[in-house]
């Protein structure tokens, strides 16, 4: 089982009075969405299989609480591939963490890992 924490990281360089503050945030929620909804073949997209793999993430997505995504180790690496393959529109810092955290998920969830090696210290 991998867990993953949705984060929605802010633009640190917009305000948060700027109208555009909204826009500028990045989602994890969303952006495992658009992850998934790219075929792995662009030029010929996404075969049946693809798709039923893509919708059991989806589903897993809808299903998630507490701003945790839980998946199995399967479900994991379709999501890992489909991300590693994902053609970003746009080079943001904040978009490689998305990243890394798919990469990187263990059974407990980034921030946990950190907090739980902080009071270790």
């Amino acid at each position: 089982m991998k867990r993953i924490r949705l984060l929605s990281l802010p633009d640190p360089r917009i305000d948060r009075a700027d109208p555009q503050y909204d826009a500028a945030v990045v989602d994890y929620r969303t952006l495992v969405e658009a992850a998934l909804r790219v075929p792995l073949d662009r030029q010929n997209g996404a075969t049946i299989a693809e798709m039923r793999k893509s919708m059991r993430v989806l589903d897993a997505l809808d299903c998630s609480e507490n701003g945790i995504l839980e998946l199995e180790d399967a479900d994991w690496q379709v999501l890992k591939d489909k991300v590693e393959k994902m053609p970003w529109a746009m080079v943001d810092r904040r978009i490689l963490e998305f990243c890394d955290d798919v990469m990187e998920a263990t059974d407990a969830p980034k921030a946990e890992l950190a907090a739980a090696s902080n009071s270790h210290a």
